[in-house]
């Protein structure tokens, strides 16, 4: 009877311990031709940096807190990565040929072999410039063909988990959402075309799609992507029929949708990190994101922000520089008095900076009989001065050529808040502020407000 009461207890000692999942992956591979010593492991709130030997291997042991879509950035290349606890992935690539080299093994060598497949075949799909550009019609026939090209490789993948395939078919339709959401305000930009509105149509295939998934908002970037476009296009239709600020009005957006909670702060707190101007609505803005706001980090920096653009409204004096010229000497501010000054923060590696060169030659020249100093601002770093100075000269810039004297930390880029670039400026003839986030020389709106000062 002993023997067997403690063979009773023993039992149940045993059967009361839970079994413990691991909450790890082994990552391990090895890299041909490497360009860089180390491999990056991001996503999910995680990140960790794991060394590549001289020989190219690299292993460790990553204690994630979730299973999802992560990022593997190896130099300047990147690729999805699909991981889940407990699971042991190996990996070999070529450095040269980093896409169309990578090989998974291991535990997800289907989910992840996929996903590499998935990657190349984007490389296939028409240039983004070009999708956009299409008349309706033929953008959702386009997009509708992405679509089925995508969903035809996850149904021919072999091995592929019922979870992982039931997530991705997700994935797939908030991609293929995100993209009909995007059209109307990415054809008003390419055709320069502001007027365009897509028709009510293309947006019935989604009607009963749930913009509110707080879930997916917490474990799926692309739904994340998804409800920032969602939001916005409601946003700028609300906007556009009431003059409402487009900030303002995607605040109130959010604020109705999502009462409370982590989603609605962040897609509120991601807006106004570069939606939030100095203009008359600043206040408004600012009062609403800090009355709905749950989360002190975020509106310690929301705050930072308000108190620099609340220096720069219009009517109140600009932020001068002194900055050198390209033709020689130093030009400030105050040596444009009298003139309307249109200023271009730019830099020579900025594509969309580049891309804005034409449209502002022609805008010099069609008001080059006019009051108006047209100042382009080089933030280039230092060491690429001579750059600069060739670029001005081989694509024939005109204006006032000038180099900041610190790239992103020179007190005018500074003072005006500036995070990103290109960023237009429009001061008065008495060096006040017209409008600090002044439209491109692209838009059409930046004649109409030239000539309202003219």
């Amino acid at each position: 009877m002993k023997n067997l009461l403690l063979l009773l207890v023993t039992i149940s000692i045993f059967s009361c311990q839970k079994e413990v999942k691991p909450t790890y992956v082994i990552f391990n591979g090895t890299v041909e031709n490497s360009n860089s010593d180390s491999a990056k492991i991001s996503g999910n709130d995680f990140e960790k940096v794991i060394t590549i030997t001289k020989t190219g291997s690299f292993s460790d042991t990553l204690k994630i807190d979730k299973e999802g879509y992560y990022s593997l950035r190896i130099g300047r290349e990147s690729t999805p990565v699909y991981l889940i606890q407990g699971a042991n992935v190996g990996l070999t690539l070529n450095a040269k040929e980093f896409d169309e080299s990578l090989v998974y093994t291991g535990d997800m060598a289907a989910e992840n072999n996929y996903l590499a497949s998935k990657y190349l075949l984007s490389e296939k799909e028409l240039a983004f410039d070009k999708v956009y550009s299409l008349s309706e019609d033929e953008f959702i026939e386009e997009v509708n063909k992405i679509n089925a090209s995508y969903t035809d490789l996850l149904k021919s993948s072999t091995g592929v988990s019922k979870n992982f395939t039931k997530k991705e078919i997700k994935e797939l339709e908030y991609a293929h959402i995100n993209n009909l959401e995007n059209y109307e305000q990415y054809y008003q930009y390419l055709t320069k075309d502001t007027s365009f509105k897509a028709s009510e149509s293309i947006y019935d295939s989604f009607k009963e799609f749930n913009f509110a998934d707080n879930d997916a908002f917490e474990n799926s970037n692309a739904y994340k992507r998804l409800l920032e476009s969602h939001y916005g296009r409601v946003a700028r239709d609300a906007s556009s029929n009431s003059d409402k600020d487009i900030a303002l009005a995607y605040l109130e957006t959010v604020d109705s949708n999502f009462p409370n909670g982590m989603t609605k702060d962040a897609l509120m707190f991601n807006y106004l990190r570069y939606g939030m101007k100095a203009n008359n609505a600043l206040e408004d803005v600012y009062n609403l994101y800090k009355n709905s706001n749950q989360n002190t980090e975020n509106l310690s920096k929301v705050t930072s922000s308000y108190k620099v653009l609340s220096n720069l409204t219009p009517g109140k004096a600009s932020p001068s520089f002194n900055y050198e010229n390209f033709k020689g000497g130093k030009t400030s501010l105050e040596d444009l008095n009298g003139k309307i000054v249109y200023v271009d923060v730019w830099a020579t590696w900025c594509g969309p900076c580049l891309r804005e060169i034409p449209s502002l030659k022609i805008l010099e020249a069609d008001y080059h009989d006019k009051k108006i100093a047209f100042v382009s601002l080089s933030i280039d770093e230092k060491k690429d001065y001579d750059k600069w100075r060739t670029m001005v000269t081989e694509k024939e810039l005109e204006g006032i050529q000038l180099m900041a004297n610190n790239d992103w930390k020179s007190k005018f880029v500074t003072d005006y808040g500036i995070k990103g670039i290109p960023r237009f400026i429009i001061i008065d003839t008495e060096g006040n502020i017209v409008n600090s986030d002044a439209p491109r020389p692209s838009n059409p709106d930046i004649r109409k407000a030239f000539d309202e000062l003219l």
